[in-house]
């Protein structure tokens, strides 16, 4: 499971998911429009049709699917069904070309249909960007959102913590979620 829960992902574009089964099948063109009606008539509920394109937030994770806020957690989703994590612009973030080796980037926008779909600035100077000087961009095949990192502080000694030790303990130790 790519995601959890609260993150924010795109679903897929209608033609994005088409072409990928249409590759399947060695992009045959009557294939591609049957393959296409199929999809389109049988395979896909109007439901997740309605939601193609657009940003949603993962209410929880369970079994191998999803489930998103948008819906009421109506419908079972899965990672092959979103694009990847949605950003809003001006966000740092951490990006790749390889999944493996991060960089942190500021971003600037998406690009569906591309083997790099995610278009980001270059550099992580966000006076310049903020500024709205020049700067350069690039297109990277995986992007993350940056884990939250949280300073706890025990006998004088700062202590950085992700996100999920942080709830943990704040749980066990205060009883709020």
């Amino acid at each position: 499971m790519r995601y959890k829960e609260g993150d924010r992902v795109r679903v897929r574009q209608w033609e994005a998911m088409a072409r990928q089964y249409a590759l399947l099948h060695n992009n045959d063109i009557g294939i591609y429009k049957e393959l296409h009606r199929e999809l389109y008539l049988y395979r896909f509920p109007i439901m997740y049709r309605k939601f193609c394109g657009q940003v949603v937030t993962i209410k929880e994770v369970e079994n191998g699917y999803y489930r998103i806020k948008e819906d009421d957690g109506q419908w079972r989703w899965i990672d092959e069904e979103f694009e990847g994590h949605a950003f809003e612009y001006g966000e740092l973030i951490e990006v790749s070309h390889s999944d493996n080796e991060w960089e942190r980037r500021i971003y600037v926008g998406y690009i569906d249909g591309t083997c790099c779909p995610y278009v980001c600035v270059c550099v992580t100077d966000e006076d310049k960007f903020r500024e709205g000087k020049n700067y350069n961009y690039g297109t990277w095949a995986f992007a993350r959102p940056i884990p939250k990192k949280h300073t706890i502080i025990i006998d004088g000694v700062e202590i950085k913590v992700s996100d999920e030790d942080y709830k943990a303990l704040k749980e066990k130790l205060c009883g709020e979620k």
